[in-house]
Parts: structure tokens; sequence; C-alpha cells
């Protein structure tokens, strides 16, 4: 079992460091709300907008005891952000405020990574 496990970590490292993705690739807009689950993360968080800015504000969390950290992954049009925690039972906040001139909102979603 170690030596499968071993060999598919190496093939998730060599083939990239995103394992599951628990939302879509579409900008969410402002005022909504998730609480994504996924197998070794969950995650909360919510999209508001005032005078030309995007603010996303929640948590994430690991759940599984591996070598995998649960990542919350931020894109607005000018910045990228990956709040992490790492750790079974570890728990996260993050408030990230961006420049949102046209009121996309932003592309919010929870990872499994190395």
């Amino acid at each position: 079992m170690r030596v499968i496990r071993a060999a598919l970590a190496a093939i998730t490292l060599i083939g990239g460091t995103v394992l599951v993705t628990a939302t879509p690739a579409n900008a969410d807009p402002c005022g909504t709300v998730r609480n994504p689950v996924i197998d070794g993360a969950r995650a909360h968080w919510k999209i508001s907008c005032t005078h030309n800015h995007v603010r996303v504000a929640g948590w994430v969390e690991d759940t599984r005891r591996d070598a995998m950290c649960a990542r919350v992954t931020i894109e607005t049009d000018n910045k990228h952000d990956w709040p992490q925690a790492c750790g079974k039972g570890k728990r996260v906040t993050f408030d990230k405020r961006r420049v949102d001139i046209e009121g996309k909102g932003a592309i919010v979603k929870l990872q499994l990574v190395y």
C-alpha cells in the first residue's frame, strides 16, 4: 500500500500540484457565498463588492492527515492569492481586497496541493 501511495504521489507531482478542485473557473459575482467540501479539505468564503473593489473573506481547513495542504485560490483581474492550511485540523482565515473596476467579482476555488 505504501508503494502504491508513493507512486501515486510521484505521478501527481510530475503531472502538476493541483489534484482536486471544488468550484468552476467562472468568476463568481458579488454577494456569492460558498461552502465547498472536498475529500481532505473544506472552506467558506463570501465575495462582496464596494466602490470598485472586490473582497473575498473566509477560511480554509485541512481535514485529512496526509502530505497535502488545503488551498483556496483567489483570482481577480489584477492579483492572485493562495491562502492555505496544512495539517489535519489546521484552519486559516483570509480577507483579501482587490481593485475590481469592471465589477467582475472573483474566481475562487478550493484545492488540495502538495
